[in-house]
């Protein structure tokens, strides 16, 4: 048996020579990547040391991987501020769960602020459930 990935589809900015990415004009950079139709994610940079990440769609067993694929690399590096906005998102599995659970965990490690945005009832009631709704990251 054998399974296919959507292609993924990008779009992106200018970059520095580290290959950060630099904000656009005085407001902000965007990338965005979609996922067929499951699944949509937004890099937004609203200024130097901060991104949003927001997500569009179900984040489950098989999208949980590209969710990660963006956080990751944001937690690593010199930013202060990771918000993952799952405002857009309409389903919260348990890798996800998961996901934002290490992320909380791991911040705090890279003095790194990390900001969950719930979403809808299902979302929020998953976030519960792995005791994450609104409780902040702290900084170390």
């Amino acid at each position: 048996m054998t399974t296919r990935m959507p292609p993924v589809q990008a779009r992106t900015g200018s970059r520095n020579h580290t290959g950060t990415p630099e904000p656009r004009g005085p407001a902000r950079h965007r990338e965005t990547l979609e996922l067929a139709s499951a699944l949509r994610l937004h890099l937004t940079y609203p200024s130097r040391g901060a991104v949003v990440v927001t997500a569009v769609g179900d984040i489950d067993t098989a999208t949980t991987p590209r969710v990660a694929a963006l956080l990751w690399p944001r937690l690593l590096t010199k930013l202060s501020s990771v918000v993952l906005d799952l405002s857009g998102v309409t389903f919260l599995g348990v890798e996800g769960v998961a996901l934002i659970s290490a992320a909380r965990a791991y911040a705090p490690h890279r003095d790194v602020e990390f900001t969950v945005v719930g979403g809808p009832a299902a979302v929020e009631r998953a976030l519960r459930a792995g005791e994450l709704a609104g409780v902040p990251t702290p900084r170390s």
